[in-house]
């Protein structure tokens, strides 16, 4: 054999002579370790001293906030450290060994718990192996997926924050056998705050801005470690799927009194906004929790939209009904006249082609005034004899009276009326009948030119309405969305 060949092979003997005097070591230092060891035992070295347990947090990903179960789901590696005295060593005696990976089943644990879970699971998701240091310091930093409860509040949703928490602390050990504290970084500082994963990614829906931490005291003489994760809603989905169409629903409400009552689609275009706006109620149903405590602003948008368009289905029966009135069915008061063709249309930039009547000579309406007709008795047109004392007065004594006797003799006969003939009589009830129906034929026209000028008045006045509390409901809306402001310090917020 070449002399190589032994040098490869002298090397490879030695390291593996070296790897199994390492696991013999490490067997031997456990076998030491765990020589009487109990894993029941709390590792204090009086009973009346208390282990200082560090709990502290590192934030792998935000897996989302279910609204509708009040629910929020991380995962997490949970950070937690404590000392335990027997379980240290002298590194010098066991080939400078400074630390030593152990089953986490074979060692004591502090068994803290997620007390706020909502899913019933308070352990962590897998028990990996601790880690013990020779000077007895244990750290353990098992991976979790946390399913704890958080109360929504749901006043500004979409616009909102939360405040959600994670409450941990000692199943079994109170105050007086554990202290709790807060964990420490590399520098030896207290880590007051979740920690970040360096592979963390932010989510789409919510944004983290705060992650504070902190020790309390309870009244059952129990220790627990808080964090807290405020959350800010980031609102792009809902502004672009919810409020912008509801927004462009109301503009197309409005536009529903600048359609004409001629066109008959009013009463369809309002009923049909009305039934998309419940659409998009009941798809918010599923986004919301079940609560009473509040009402979300943009729930308090859509009613407040829904409220709007249904008076304007409202609106629009009274226009169509002023709007198909006429002199068979209805008489204009005077106050309607007074108000909405003589007093509103020029504030609200109106003007009447027609050249209107001053109000002081509308008296009465035209319907009503006498018109000058020839009378009639018993079917026979007549002209009344007129005052022979007038036409032919007493003669003077010195005229003769020949003449005026002839006449006052044809005016004196038989008869007091003079009978017209019956062909004067037809031609004269036939025009008189052709007048009358032209003059009600007339009024009636403009009559009801008078009552469509009133309905588009009165819907000119409503468009105005509609259009005023539209803007100012949306604006004080989201003046109040803006007020909103995500706080910084959940201590002073709760």
């Amino acid at each position: 054999m070449r002399s190589p060949d032994l040098i490869l092979l002298a090397c490879c003997v030695c390291s593996l002579s070296t790897l199994g005097g390492a696991s013999d070591v490490e067997k031997a230092l456990i076998r030491t370790l765990f020589t009487g060891y109990n894993l029941k035992v709390r590792p204090a070295a009086n009973p009346e001293d208390r282990v200082v347990v560090r709990v502290g947090m590192v934030l792998s990903s935000f897996v989302g906030l279910n609204m509708k179960n009040e629910e929020m789901s991380t995962t997490v590696f949970m950070n937690l450290e404590w000392t335990d005295y027997r379980l240290s060593w002298k590194p010098k005696q066991h080939d400078g060994i400074e630390v030593m990976r152990l089953p986490a089943g074979k060692v004591w644990l502090p068994d803290i718990v997620l007390i706020n879970n909502n899913d019933g699971v308070f352990d962590v998701a897998l028990h990996v192996s601790v880690q013990a240091y020779s000077t007895g310091r244990v750290t353990w930093t098992p991976p979790a997926l946390y399913c704890s409860s958080c109360g929504v509040k749901v006043e500004y949703f979409p616009f909102d924050w939360q405040i959600c928490t994670m409450q941990f602390r000692s199943y079994t050990y109170d105050s007086t056998e554990i202290d709790i504290q807060y964990a420490l970084d590399s520098k030896g500082k207290e880590i007051r705050e979740i920690e970040l994963d360096e592979a963390y990614i932010e989510g789409g829906e919510w944004h983290i801005t705060n992650m504070p931490c902190r020790k309390n005291m309870n009244d059952d003489l129990y220790e627990d470690m808080t964090f807290y994760l405020i959350i800010e809603r980031k609102p792009l989905y809902y502004v672009l799927n919810i409020i912008l169409p509801c927004l462009l629903i109301t503009i197309i409400a409005i536009f529903n009194f600048y359609l004409p009552p001629d066109a008959g689609e009013k009463m369809g275009l309002s009923i049909n906004v009305l039934l998309t706006l419940t659409v998009f109620l009941l798809l918010l149903a599923d986004k919301i929790p079940e609560t009473s405590l509040g009402v979300p602003l943009i729930v308090n948008y859509i009613m407040f939209t829904m409220i709007l368009v249904t008076f304007s289905v409202i609106f629009s029966v009274v226009v169509l009904n002023l709007h198909h009135r006429s002199a068979n069915t209805h008489r204009m008061p005077m106050w309607i006249r007074k108000i909405f063709i003589h007093l509103l249309p020029p504030y609200l930039g109106m003007l009447r082609p027609k050249v209107e009547t001053p109000l002081s000579l509308e008296i009465m309406p035209r319907r009503e005034k006498k018109m000058i007709t020839i009378s009639k008795v018993a079917d026979e047109y007549f002209i009344r004899k007129p005052d022979s004392s007038i036409l032919f007065p007493k003669p003077h004594r010195f005229q003769p009276d020949g003449m005026c006797t002839d006449m006052r003799k044809f005016i004196d006969g038989p008869s007091s009326y003079l009978t017209l003939p019956d062909e004067l009589k037809s031609a004269i009830e036939a025009v008189t009948y052709i007048a009358q129906a032209l003059q009600n034929e007339k009024d009636s026209n403009v009559l009801k030119e008078d009552w469509q000028y009133v309905a588009m008045v009165v819907d000119r006045m409503f468009l105005w309405i509609f259009v005023v509390f539209t803007t100012v409901g949306t604006l004080a809306i989201f003046a109040d969305a803006s007020f909103n402001q995500t706080p910084t310090d959940p201590f002073k917020a709760s």
